[in-house]
């Protein structure tokens, strides 16, 4: 089986990888409850990459659950779960896959993701290739030191992470065989975000649009969710 026939997209950067055991990279506005995660790894706590409703409806009474530290404490509330807490530049086994933790954060004065939170980005090798998915990044040197066959990553810009022109340099950098740009449209980005991407890359990367378009309603119904869990978090640290 081709290596992208195993990497589904589901929205925004949630990734499910199929290499013998079920990875899901960010789970975030599943439609269904498939119950069918192995290894779960999450980038970074913002909300649209750490949803403990979409964990839920992914997670197993085996699902093993992977991400920053600081997520750990809402984690196990939350879910049940204790989490494997990563670091960058971590090389990891679960389930049998391995799995390198590379670091992710912003450059830009302005933009969020600040490195000393120590958030990462995934590769993930399967028999078939290596998958890296970014997370929230800038083009940092990191990144570009990874060698993969296929690369995720951000293009939607808007303060958070790469604009489209700054991912495609990165990727003419790591030069993989095929690019899948993710975490763009009604949060961050415009819909024609990939287009721009992909008129910017070097002609001999394969690049592979997929779907990940969701209305801003279902993002409004998220934030709300999110506040809430935060709130709960808060109470509990406060109480106990």
């Amino acid at each position: 089986m081709d290596i992208l026939d195993k990497i589904q997209v589901i929205k925004h950067s949630c990734v499910r990888i199929d290499c013998g055991k079920i990875i899901y990279i960010d789970p975030f506005l599943m439609n269904g409850a498939p119950h069918d995660a192995d290894i779960i790894l999450v980038t970074h706590p913002h909300f649209d990459h750490f949803s403990i409703k979409d964990i839920r409806k992914v997670m197993k009474e085996d699902t093993v659950i992977a991400g920053p530290k600081m997520i750990a404490v809402p984690c196990k509330l939350l879910t049940g779960k204790d989490l494997i807490a990563v670091t960058p530049g971590q090389k990891i086994m679960i389930c049998g896959i391995n799995i390198e933790v590379i670091a992710a954060y912003n450059t830009a004065a302005t933009r969020p993701h600040k490195r000393f939170l120590n958030w990462v980005g995934y590769v993930v090798d399967t028999p078939e290739g290596r998958i890296y998915v970014t997370g929230d990044t800038d083009d940092i040197p990191e990144a570009r030191a990874v060698s993969c066959d296929v690369l995720m990553l951000p293009v939607g810009g808007s303060n958070y992470t790469m604009t489209a022109e700054e991912a495609a340099a990165l990727t003419n950098a790591i030069r993989p065989e095929t690019v899948i740009p993710i975490h763009y449209g009604a949060l961050l980005g415009g819909e024609d975000a990939p287009m721009n991407f992909k008129a910017k890359l070097d002609k001999d990367i394969r690049c592979e649009i997929r779907d990940t378009v969701y209305s801003n309603a279902m993002i409004l119904a998220y934030t709300v969710a999110a506040a809430m869990i935060l709130l709960i978090i808060a109470l509990y640290l406060f109480f106990r």
